[in-house]
């Protein structure tokens, strides 16, 4: 009778594992769609308001300050793809250790 129920017990906590490793798939699915949709507009906009701007007035330095403007711009949006590995990254091995118990 001993043995049943601390199998039992085992037993119930595997499946609570399951459930909340369920919940942070979910959850980290959602953010990468999300924020991959964010990324998606943001560059969309950027663009279209970088095409919008008349540079012909500008002076040699305005130039210069516009192209580094953009160059970081863009810089920006592709690290930013990174932090969504990673992000992604951190999610797996959360629910590593909790699926392993180390």
């Amino acid at each position: 009778m001993f043995i049943k129920t601390r199998r039992t017990k085992r037993t119930n906590m595997a499946i609570k594992l399951k459930k909340s490793q369920a919940v942070g798939l979910k959850e980290l699915i959602a953010t990468l769609v999300v924020s991959g949709i964010l990324l998606m507009i943001g560059i969309v906009v950027f663009a279209k308001v970088k095409g919008s701007v008349d540079q012909s007035d500008f002076s040699a330095d305005a130039n210069a300050t516009m192209t580094s403007v953009e160059s970081t711009t863009y810089d920006a949006f592709e690290l930013s793809t990174v932090a969504l590995i990673v992000l992604a990254a951190a999610v797996i091995i959360g629910i590593l250790i909790r699926a392993f118990g180390a």
